[in-house]
C-alpha cells in the first residue's frame, strides 16, 4: 500500500482532498494530512511517504523547503506541488527534479486526482519493471568475485537453494562451464593459526598464496579459486578445451594438476615460508555429485601419513581400510549404503536448512529436507550405529532447541505424551525413532500455527479496542502500527488476513456505529458528534455518514425521534 501525504495551511483544502483520496479504493492509498510544513516533517520522521501533495506557498516552511527535507528523508518519494503561483521563476527550481510535478490550484479536482493517479501508476510501473534489479546488475561487477564465491560455496555445500545452470554461470561470468564436470582440489595452509589476532596479516598471507595458485594453474586450465569459512582453498578445474571426461585428456589434466600443485607447494615454502597441503579428486565430479566429493576431500585433507605437513593426496591413492571396516560392521549392503548416505549428509548444510525451515514455519520445505535423513536412518538395523546416533542427535537438538525457546514443552506433552528425546533406549529401532520424529515435527508445526494465530488475534483485538476507544483521534495506519510495534504495511496485511476487512473499513464502521449512538441524544450537536468520531468539520462528517447509511445525520436523528414517539 502506497502512502500519500497532503500538506496545505488551508484546512478546508486538506480535509476535502483527504476525504476524496481516502475514498478512492482503486488506488489503495494510505492517506495522511498535515496543516503545515512542520507537521509534514513530523510525519516524514515517523514513516516512509511515497507521494506528497503539497502547497508551495506556506508560512515558516514553504513547499520548496519541504521538498528538500522530503528528498533528504525519502529520496524515492514523488512530489506534486499544488500552488496558486503561476510565475515560472518561482516554480522553476521545483520542476528540475524528475520526481516532481505541479498543478495550479485554479484547476478543478479532477486534475488533482489525475495527477495523483498518474504518480501512483508511475511508482507501480517502476516496481514492476524492476529498477532495483537493473541497478544491481549494473553494479554487480564491483563485487563479482564475492558473488561467484557465495554461489559456488552454496553448490559445494549442497544447498538446495541454488542449482548449477548455464544462466547462473553466464550471469556471474564464471570461467568454467556447467556443461562439463570438474576436477576438485581442496587445500589449506598447514601453519596458519586461526587464533592469530592479526587478521589483516592472516588475510594477506592467504591471498598471496591464492595469487600464486592462480598464476600456476590458469595459464593452461580453466579454474576458479574460492575460500571457504575456514580459510581453505577450493579449486574447481576444467581443461581449456571441451573434452569428454572418459578420455585420456582428463587423465593428462590430472597429472598436470598434480605437477603444478607440487610447484605451488615448493614456491610457497621458498618465497612465502608457508607449507600448504592439497587433496585432489581422482575423477571429475558432475555438478550433482560435487558436494559429496567436496566434503570427502575435506575429510581427506585431515588424513596424515607420518607427521609431515605439505602433503598432496589423491582420493583413490589413500587406503580404504576405514571404509572396509565400516562395511564389515553393517549387516547388509542396503544398510551400508544407508549409513554412507547419512554420513555424507552430516557434512552438508542440510541440518542448518532443516532448522531454518522450522524457525520460518515452512512446513513443506522442512519435511522435504527432513525426509532425506529419515529415509536412510530407518534402514539402519544396529541400534549402536554411531552415524545413526549422530544424525538422530542433530535432529533432536534442533527440535528441542525450538521447543525450549518458545516454551512448547508442556503443550507438546499434552498433545503426544512424554518427550522421548533423552536417549535412544526409548526406541525399539531406528524405524521407531523415525516415526516419533515425524510425529513430533507435525505436532510442533501445529502448535506453531496455533501460536501464530493467537498472537495475530491478540494484535487484532488490541487494535480494534484501541480504535473504538480513540475514534476522535489520529487513527492513521502509522499511529496504529506504533501501538503494537509492527511495520504499517504488515499490520494492514495481517488485519485483512484475519478479519477479511481492511482497517479503514473497520474504522469507518466503528465511526458509524458510534455516531448512531450519539445521534439519539438530541442534546449533542452534530458538529460535536463529528469531532468525537474523528472528523474536522460537520460537512465532511455529513458526507461520510450519508454515503455509508443513505441518509444524513439529521435525517437519522429525526427518524429515531419519530420511532420513539
Amino acid at each position: 500500500m502506497l502512502r500519500l501525504l497532503i500538506v496545505d495551511n488551508e484546512e478546508i483544502i486538506v480535509n476535502h482532498l483527504f476525504e476524496v483520496f481516502r475514498g478512492m479504493d482503486h488506488l489503495s492509498l494510505d492517506v495522511y494530512k498535515a496543516y503545515s510544513g512542520e507537521e509534514a516533517i513530523e510525519w516524514l520522521h515517523r514513516t516512509r511517504m511515497d507521494i506528497v501533495l503539497t502547497d508551495i506557498d506556506m508560512p515558516n516552511i514553504n513547499g520548496l523547503q519541504l521538498m528538500d527535507e522530503i528528498f533528504k528523508q525519502w529520496p524515492q518519494c514523488k512530489i506534486i506541488f499544488l500552488t496558486g503561483h503561476s510565475e515560472f521563476s518561482y516554480i522553476y527550481k521545483a520542476i528540475q527534479h524528475p520526481d516532481v510535478s505541479y498543478i495550479l490550484k485554479l484547476e478543478d479536482i479532477e486534475k488533482v486526482i489525475q495527477a495523483v493517479e498518474e504518480t501512483v501508476f508511475k511508482i507501480r510501473k517502476e516496481i514492476k519493471t524492476g529498477d532495483l534489479i537493473r541497478e544491481a546488475k549494473e553494479k554487480i561487477h564491483i563485487a563479482l568475485e564475492l558473488f561467484q564465491e557465495g554461489y559456488l560455496l552454496n553448490l559445494l555445500k549442497g544447498s538446495s537453494m541454488v542449482k548449477a545452470t548455464k544462466e547462473q554461470f553466464d550471469q556471474l561470468s564464471l570461467p568454467i562451464t556447467d556443461e562439463a564436470p570438474v576436477i576438485l582440489v581442496v587445500g589449506k595452509l598447514d601453519d596458519l593459526s586461526l587464533q592469530d589476532n592479526n587478521y589483516l596479516e592472516k588475510i594477506q598471507q592467504i591471498y598471496s598464496v591464492r595469487q600464486m595458485i592462480k598464476r600456476y594453474l590458469t595459464s593452461n586450465l580453466k579454474c576458479v579459486i574460492i575460500l571457504d569459512d575456514h580459510f581453505r582453498f577450493t579449486i574447481l578445474i576444467q581443461p581449456k578445451e571441451n573434452v569428454s571426461p572418459a578420455t585420456e585428456d582428463y587423465v593428462h589434466t590430472l597429472h598436470y594438476i598434480k605437477g603444478m600443485l607440487e610447484s605451488v607447494q615448493q614456491s610457497c615454502q621458498d618465497k612465502l615460508n608457508h607449507s600448504i597441503s592439497f587433496a585432489v579428486g581422482s575423477k571429475p565430479a558432475t555438478w550433482n555429485d560435487i558436494s559429496q566429493q567436496y566434503h570427502a576431500l575435506h575429510s581427506l585433507l585431515n588424513y596424515r601419513i607420518g607427521t609431515e605437513n605439505t602433503v598432496l593426496l589423491v582420493d583413490n591413492e589413500v587406503p580404504s581400510t576405514v571404509e572396509a571396516e565400516n562395511k564389515a560392521e553393517c549387516s547388509s549392503d542396503e544398510e551400508f549404503e544407508a549409513e554412507q548416505k547419512l554420513l555424507s549428509l552430516t557434512t552438508t548444510n542440510l541440518f542448518t536448512f532443516i532448522e531454518q525451515y522450522l524457525e520460518s514455519g515452512l512446513k513443506d520445505k522442512y519435511f522435504e529436507e527432513l525426509e532425506q535423513v529419515l529415509q536412510p536412518l530407518s534402514l539402519i538395523k544396529n541400534k549402536n550405529n554411531l552415524v545413526a546416533q549422530q544424525v538422530y542427535c542433530s535432529i533432536s537438538m534442533c527440535l528441542l532447541s525450538y521447543m525450549n525457546r518458545w516454551g512448547l514443552r508442556d503443550k507438546v506433552i499434552s498433545k503426544i505424551g512424554e518427550i522421548r528425546f533423552v536417549n535412544t533406549v526409548n526406541f525399539c529401532s531406528w524405524g521407531d525413532a523415525v516415526t516419533y520424529i515425524r510425529k513430533l515435527s507435525v505436532c510442533v508445526f501445529e502448535l506453531q500455527k496455533l501460536e501464530q494465530k493467537r498472537r495475530a488475534d491478540n494484535v487484532i483485538s488490541f487494535i480494534q479496542n484501541f480504535i473504538i476507544s480513540h475514534l476522535g483521534e489520529d487513527l492513521s495506519l502509522v499511529r496504529l502500527s506504533e501501538q503494537v510495534y509492527l511495520n504499517p504495511s504488515y499490520l494492514s496485511r495481517i488485519f485483512k488476513q484475519e478479519t477479511k476487512k481492511n482497517l479503514t473499513e473497520f474504522i469507518d464502521a466503528a465511526r458509524i456505529q458510534r455516531a448512531k449512538e450519539l445521534l439519539v441524544n438530541e442534546n449533542i450537536k452534530i458538529h460535536e458528534i463529528a469531532r468525537q468520531v474523528g472528523y474536522e468539520s460537520a460537512t465532511s462528517f455529513t458526507r461520510f455518514f450519508k454515503s455509508s447509511t443513505g441518509c444524513s445525520p439529521q435525517e437519522y436523528r429525526d427518524s429515531y425521534v419519530m420511532r420513539v414517539k
